[in-house]
């Protein structure tokens, strides 16, 4: 299967490369980084260099590849999460999440794309009996910053019903 993951370099991204190369998946890393390159096609990417939050450059590459999945792993956290540079990154990850998800969107259905998988965490999901999947609403109360996360995510969820075939 070919599949582009979008946040390859982070924490999840990286391992998840490694994992479907091992399961014999043609691997695409869309970044904006060129620096991020040499590490990506060690551990088995082939790099694609855009931005994200170019709507065109991403409809471009995903024409371009036309791969049969993507998945979003897009952040834009610091390197230690202390709280200064937690809040220093907020606004930057919240437009990274959500404009750069909105442009892999906008981008599947002429690319031919199938599969879209955006990560998440389970920790926004309202509690609940077993394991949570796309039916289990979001929590609606808690502290200030969960509620703002989970409005966020809240924008992404919209994002995928308005998209869907």
């Amino acid at each position: 299967m070919k599949v582009l993951i979008a946040g390859a370099t982070g924490a999840i991204g990286r391992p998840l490369v490694r994992h479907l190369r091992a399961n014999q998946h043609e691997v695409f890393a869309l970044t904006r980084s060129p620096e991020s390159a040499s590490t990506l096609n060690a551990i088995g990417a082939e790099v694609i260099l855009a931005d994200v939050l170019d709507g065109p450059a991403v409809k471009a590459a995903l024409g371009r590849i036309r791969p049969d999945a993507v998945i979003n792993e897009l952040t834009s956290l610091p390197r230690h999460y202390t709280r200064a540079e937690m809040k220093a990154a907020a606004a930057r990850d919240r437009r990274v999440r959500l404009e750069g998800n909105a442009n892999l969107l906008a981008s599947l259905r002429d690319a031919g794309v199938r599969r879209y998988l955006l990560q998440s965490a389970a920790f926004w999901y309202a509690p609940g009996v077993g394991l949570a999947d796309e039916t289990v609403p979001f929590i609606s109360t808690g502290s200030p910053a969960v509620e703002a996360r989970v409005g966020t995510y809240q924008e992404l969820g919209c994002g995928l019903i308005k998209t869907q075939p």
